[in-house]
C-alpha cells in the first residue's frame, strides 16, 4: 500500500474515532446521567485505540516534524517558513501537548478510577473540549489535502486504448 494511501485510511480511522470520543465527552460533561454505560464504553475503549492511531500517524509524520522543527528554528534563529506552515505547526505541536495530556489523565481514570482526583478530571475534560477547537483548526488547514487526497484516491483513472480520440466541447468565442 502506498503510503499515501496508508496515510489518508488512517487519518479517516482517526477523524471518525475523534467524532466518537469528542462527542461522547462532551455528552458526559454536560450530563453525565445521560451517558449510559455503553457511551462510557465507547469513549473509553475507542479512546485507548484512538492513542495507538496517534501514535502511528506521528510515526507516518515524523520527517516532516523534523523538517519543519529545523525549516522554523535554523541556524540563524530565524523563523524561515511561510505564516501557513507556522500557523499549522503550532497548532499541531499545541495538539499534541494537548493530546498527551489528556491521553495520560483519560489512561488513569480508566486503568485506576480511585488515583483519578478532580485536578485530573479537571484537566482531561477542559483540555478535552479545548482540543475539539484545535481538531477543527487543524481539519480546515489540511482540508485542501483531504479534498485533492479524496478526489486522487476515489476518481476513476481510465486508460486511454490506442488510437482513442477524446472530444472535447469547446464553447465559441465571440
Amino acid at each position: 500500500m502506498k503510503k499515501i494511501k496508508l496515510n489518508y485510511l488512517l487519518d479517516l480511522a482517526f477523524f471518525v474515532q475523534f467524532v466518537l470520543v469528542g462527542y461522547s465527552g462532551l455528552i458526559m460533561y454536560f450530563n453525565r446521567h445521560a451517558a449510559g454505560p455503553i457511551l462510557r464504553l465507547i469513549h473509553d475503549k475507542v479512546g485507548v485505540l484512538m492513542l495507538l492511531f496517534f501514535v502511528v500517524h506521528v510515526a507516518l509524520h515524523w520527517r516532516w516534524i523534523l523538517l519543519r522543527t529545523k525549516n522554523l528554528f535554523g541556524k540563524e534563529g530565524q523563523m524561515k517558513e511561510t505564516k501557513k506552515i507556522k500557523l499549522n505547526y503550532f497548532v499541531d505541536l499545541a495538539f499534541f501537548i494537548q493530546f498527551a495530556l489528556v491521553s495520560y489523565s483519560g489512561l488513569i481514570m480508566l486503568f485506576n478510577h480511585h488515583a483519578a482526583g478532580p485536578i485530573l478530571r479537571l484537566i482531561h475534560d477542559k483540555i478535552g473540549i479545548l482540543m475539539l477547537f484545535f481538531f477543527v483548526v487543524h481539519i480546515a488547514l489540511h482540508w485542501r489535502w483531504m479534498i485533492f487526497t479524496t478526489r486522487s484516491l476515489f476518481s476513476r483513472q481510465r486508460e486511454m486504448k490506442e488510437g482513442e480520440v477524446i472530444e472535447a466541447n469547446y464553447m465559441p468565442v465571440d
